[in-house]
């Protein structure tokens, strides 16, 4: 799934570098299977949000 996730933001053109399976939820009893984004810059946040706004409208679910 995490490597899914990144290949699918790396062909969108957004890194985020501490992307990985959150160690903690592991641990927890049931486990609980956690995919820790990890902070970013504005940059990438901006990206972000391009990219989703462009796929809200293509399914047509974008703001008038």
């Amino acid at each position: 799934m995490v490597l899914e996730l990144k290949k699918a933001l790396c062909d969108a053109g957004i890194v985020l570098p501490s992307l990985g399976v959150d160690p903690v939820g592991i641990s927890n009893e049931p486990p609980m299977h956690l995919v820790e984004l990890g902070r970013v810059n504005l940059e990438t946040a901006r990206k972000l949000i391009a990219v989703l706004a462009q796929q809200g409208r293509d399914e047509g679910g974008g703001e008038d």
